[in-house]
């Protein structure tokens, strides 16, 4: 793998730009491998990618949508959406049952097995970063975690407005 070269010179670069440098290379780099790896999944499944964001949708959401909703919320028209729900039905991923309240509305949610494939997506994208930690050295895995917890911890209160501006 390449090193991460940052837009700055080694020499003039802060404590600031050297950790902005080394954790967007790794998002990216994590990223990549979790896309990877889901990518792998969808191939198995036989999927589209817009089917597999519609399975990750739901997943996320946790409940039935509308098709109209599911249409919106992955950025497809209502006609390629219940293209994609009616695929996903028939692979078994989902079901499609009318509204309670609206005959005229279908709403869309996942069945076992879609739950069942979804939390293996996601579980997949944990593997990637598990991998990695256990890669590491205990020295580095200790000052990572020593890194990241007190920002996770609440410890600093970087998520409380106002946020830091460029200087």
């Amino acid at each position: 793998m390449q090193p991460i070269s940052t837009a700055v010179s080694p020499d003039t670069a802060t404590a600031s730009d050297r950790a902005f440098a080394a954790l967007s290379g790794l998002a990216e780099r994590l990223a990549c491998a979790a896309k990877s790896s889901a990518m792998t999944d969808v191939v198995a499944a036989d999927l589209t990618f817009s089917q597999f964001r519609t399975l990750m949708e739901l997943g996320t959401r946790g409940t039935a949508l509308s098709v109209h909703e599911l249409a919106e919320a992955v950025d497809l028209s209502v006609a390629a959406a219940g293209r994609v729900v009616d695929k996903l039905v028939g692979l078994g991923f989902t079901d499609r049952r009318e509204d309670p309240t609206d005959r005229r509305v279908k709403r869309v949610s996942l069945t076992e097995s879609g739950h069942a494939f979804v939390t293996q997506a996601a579980d997949a994208r944990q593997d990637v970063l598990r991998d990695l930690v256990h890669r590491l050295p205990d020295d580095l895995a200790g000052a990572l975690a020593d890194a990241v917890e007190p920002i996770l911890n609440g410890e600093i209160d970087y998520f409380a407005p106002p946020f830091p501006t460029e200087s």
